[in-house]
């Protein structure tokens, strides 16, 4: 292996590992599809270049410059794919002319064949690949100054170029309209690594011109290719890091569920005593444990969904013991206490829940004015929820609680005398 197989390495690793990665994603949707094809023909493409592939194919074909033609033909498809995918996450165009008409289905479809045809009809005008000393085969160096190779090279380097400039404009949109902040970070990342390439596959064409005009470079071409290749490397790498966010994303709302499903285990398990008798055998019945909660990682959304549920349905249960008032009451004693408006007000719900709870547990009876407004504030909203009756949690059964249970006490005592 050659100096540049280990430059190559550093993107076909990370790539063909996505690749395995989004396989089990592919029947998800479209959009799922057309990603992991994308990758499928970026990672092909990148082992095309390895010296051992290119080599062997040699021998089997016994053409010299085949696998430069594949290469070229691979990446015009992948570049269509990842247009395809970008623009159907890209909010709708409201003005479908200029670039946003050329990255609509039809254009872009016409201009990737066009390439394609272009390219495998004017690639026996190109120059034989030169061989360097460590056996690396250089096709595009061989072009410079090659009228047939430039010819050759325009369609695949033009509308790679075009293709990732219309990305990182899609990107872009669809950044500015994203409303999570890690698909914002998708997108940003995404469309930089366009423009990388943007700028690798123009300095490219540069190159090429030069040639032509037999312009003296101020630099080495063995230079230019080690920027070249580290600014496709570069290229590359944010693309494929923009594509994982969203599995980021995937990967960090497991652990979020794991936590708050862990962080709600010590206030469910106290209130669901109250519950109906069928409540309860269905719980113990299930039989979820610390161990549980914490290690299994099946279906967590449905069963903190559950727990949820179970806590909400605890509250209505317990809800005519809590007396008219009170809840605001609590509010204020928190404040009391210097918790700030958002933990007074949770410190409050875990005061009522507890203080209503244990009434109903003790057997009490009901209170003479109960409240009829909610203990715990709940919407439909899942993540929101778990938020915030972890919150909740992190104070039920705490010395807070008890400080407001004093701080009313006390407050009563004094107003009595």
């Amino acid at each position: 292996m050659n100096r540049n197989d280990y430059i190559s390495l550093v993107t076909i690793v990370p790539i063909w590992v996505v690749c395995l990665w989004r396989l089990r994603y592919v029947r998800k949707s479209t959009g799922h599809r057309l990603l992991f094809f994308t990758f499928l023909l970026l990672a092909v493409a990148a082992t095309l270049r390895l010296s051992v592939i290119e080599l062997t194919l040699i021998e089997v074909t016994g053409m010299d410059d085949l696998v430069s033609l594949l290469k070229h033909l691979v990446l015009i498809c992948c570049s269509l794919l990842l247009l395809q995918w970008v623009d159907s996450i890209a909010p709708a165009a409201e003005n479908t002319r200029g670039w946003r008409y050329l990255a609509s289905s039809r254009p872009r479809t016409t201009i990737a064949v066009l390439a394609l045809v272009t390219a495998g009809a004017t690639f026996p005008l190109s120059a034989p690949a030169l061989v360097e000393q460590d056996g690396n085969r250089n096709f595009l160096e061989a072009q410079y100054g090659h009228l047939g190779g430039t010819v050759y090279l325009l369609p695949y380097l033009g509308f790679l170029s075009l293709a990732l400039t219309l990305s990182a404009l899609l990107c872009g949109a669809a950044a500015r309209r994203a409303d999570r902040t890690l698909l914002r970070l998708c997108m940003r990342v995404m469309a930089a690594g366009c423009w990388v390439g943007v700028a690798y596959f123009a300095g490219y064409l540069l190159y090429l011109a030069a040639g032509l005009a037999d312009l003296e470079l101020p630099f080495t071409e063995k230079g230019l290719e080690t920027v070249l290749t580290l600014v496709q490397v570069g290229s590359l790498l944010l693309i494929v890091a923009g594509s994982s966010v969203r599995g980021l994303d995937t990967v960090l709302q497991v652990l979020r569920y794991r936590r708050w499903l862990i962080a709600l285990r010590p206030m469910w398990s106290d209130i669901v005593a109250v519950l109906p008798a069928e409540s309860i055998a269905r719980i113990l019945a299930d039989g979820p444990s610390i161990k549980s909660d914490q290690r299994d990682l099946r279906d967590l959304w449905s069963r903190l969904d559950q727990r949820i549920l179970d806590i909400n349905d605890t509250a209505h249960e317990v809800l005519p013991w809590l007396q008219e008032g009170l809840s605001d009451r609590a509010v204020e004693a928190a404040r009391r206490l210097g918790l700030s408006e958002v933990r007074a007000r949770a410190a409050a719900e875990a005061f009522c829940l507890q203080h209503a709870r244990n009434a109903r547990a003790d057997q009490e009876p009901p209170a003479d004015q109960p409240t009829a407004r909610p203990i715990l504030t709940i919407s439909e909203d899942l993540n929101t929820n778990a938020a915030w009756l972890a919150l909740v949690a992190s104070y039920y059964g705490s010395a807070t609680v008890r400080d407001i249970d004093d701080e009313l006490r006390g407050r009563t005592q004094r107003t009595q005398a």
